[in-house]
């Protein structure tokens, strides 16, 4: 498990309209089946921040900032008059004073240097005088760094432009690219403290990064699991109280005294029906994460009634609620809190490899403007079931069925798709099929049971 405190283009256009109609229509009806519940037994299924760039893309291959356009040689480094990242320079950290010119505009920044951090087997890094900023990176890159036991080795003051301060509000980091000595490129990770009084400083070489974010991918699908995040307000559980809003009143609890559960401050919860079943059936198939608008607290607390063992949720407990009240303050409210690349740093490499983008992880949240709209096509969208005597969630039969179907599916294609690359090797020839996405088997599986709708007629 991980604690974290602080990813319609595939049909051809003259068919797009009449396709997205089409899932469009069974998505909404899928919505309607989870909200009134099927008659059936439940079966086990078999198998844009306004300042930083918000596409948070990663480059695969890694350009070199325009002030430091090629490798030099040996003679041209000994010309080249900058400080060095060596032990010398802690003693004098104001030396480097390096002017950052931020993505899609002409400003530039400059950096106060308050402390250079030396150790041992450290580059020796060229500590030049201008650097372009690629853009913005996602919390989870940080993450990866954290668990890499990567500590910071620059601090800076904290600069107070409005970009910088989105970057803090939505805990990014910016970064920027460094040559070391031997012409190899490390990225300086720029994390804005809390309190925005500093910026940090993590050093990670370029390759180092792809292939820990890669190894991240690639274990899950070793694995034959699947990403998903769950939410938890009115999806898993809903909160007991007597205020307006969604709450689920005291004098409804003699109808659900088998589902309320007490969390370790004194507030109570509703638990979904069969909350612990559907969570025991998906941990086989699926890594599954948490993503909430509680704080982090909230989040830790309601974790720990769902899963006491820590056997069913072995992923990511994400709060966005810093990122949520920080939306609330700005002058855009309309921008979502919740992001896919805040949880997976492998949303951000698009390199075509399976598993890229936002091609993996599925959402189950009852809110879709809480996310990016180009992250909606993940999300099953689930509502409170109809006409129930007290609130619930339908996880059985039809979220159920849509996750076995996509990982069962999804693994079947993959299977296929590994050996006729091989196939393909064998024969020398190249192999331009693009691998199957679990996004694009979940919209098969809203396009397939439209078709059967259809094919069954209304009801008589």
């Amino acid at each position: 498990m991980m604690n974290v405190s602080s990813i319609l283009n595939d049909v051809p256009p003259t068919r797009k309209n009449e396709k997205k109609t089409a899932i469009l229509s069974m998505a909404a009806q899928l919505q309607y089946n989870i909200s009134v519940g099927a008659k059936r037994p439940r079966n086990e299924y078999k198998t844009v921040i306004a300042g930083p760039d918000h596409s948070s893309a990663y480059p695969v291959k890694q350009v070199l900032p325009q002030s430091t356009s090629k490798v030099l040689t040996p003679e041209e480094l000994l010309n080249i008059k900058c400080p060095r990242f060596l032990p010398a320079i802690t003693q004098s950290p104001s030396e480097w004073r390096p002017q950052l010119t931020l993505p899609s505009s002409n400003d530039s920044i400059p950096l106060v240097t308050r402390e250079i951090l030396h150790k041992p087997g450290d580059p020796k890094l060229l500590l030049e005088e201008n650097y372009d900023v690629p853009g913005a990176v996602p919390r989870s890159f940080f993450v990866v760094m954290a668990h890499r036991g990567i500590t910071h080795s620059f601090v800076f003051d904290f600069p107070d432009h409005a970009w910088f301060h989105d970057l803090a509000g939505f805990r990014k980091s910016a970064y920027i690219v460094l040559r070391c000595e031997q012409g190899h490129l490390w990225e300086l990770h720029l994390k804005p403290a809390r309190d925005k009084a500093n910026l940090f400083g993590y050093l990670c070489k370029h390759s180092d990064m792809l292939r820990i974010i890669k190894e991240q991918q690639e274990g899950l699908l070793r694995q034959r699991r699947l990403p998903l995040v769950l939410d938890l307000d009115d999806t898993l559980v809903r909160l007991v109280g007597n205020e307006t809003g969604r709450y689920v009143p005291d004098n409804q609890l003699h109808l659900c005294q088998d589902r309320v559960r007490t969390l370790r401050d004194g507030r109570r919860v509703v638990l979904t029906d069969h909350v612990y079943e559907f969570l025991d059936w998906a941990k086989n198939y699926y890594d599954i994460s948490v993503c909430s608008l509680g704080d982090q607290n909230y989040v830790d607390m309601v974790i720990s009634v769902l899963d006491p063992t820590h056997t069913r949720i072995r992923g990511i407990y994400y709060s966005a609620r810093s990122e949520y009240e920080y939306i609330c303050k700005s002058t855009d409210s309309r921008r979502p809190s919740k992001d896919l690349l805040a949880l997976y740093a492998f949303c951000a490499v698009n390199d075509k490899a399976p598993g890229c983008g936002f091609s993996l992880p599925l959402i189950v949240d009852d809110l879709t403007h809480m996310w990016p709209a180009e992250q909606h096509d993940n999300i099953i969208v689930v509502k409170e079931k109809k006409n129930a005597p007290v609130w619930t969630v339908c996880l059985f039969p039809m979220v159920q069925t849509a996750l076995g179907y996509v990982h069962t599916e999804f693994y079947r294609q993959l299977d296929s798709w590994y050996n006729k690359q091989q196939e393909a090797e064998v024969k020398g020839v190249t192999f331009t099929k693009d691998p199957p996405t679990a996004v694009g088997i979940y919209k098969e599986f809203l396009r397939n049971g439209l078709r059967d709708q259809i094919a069954n007629g209304p009801p008589s």
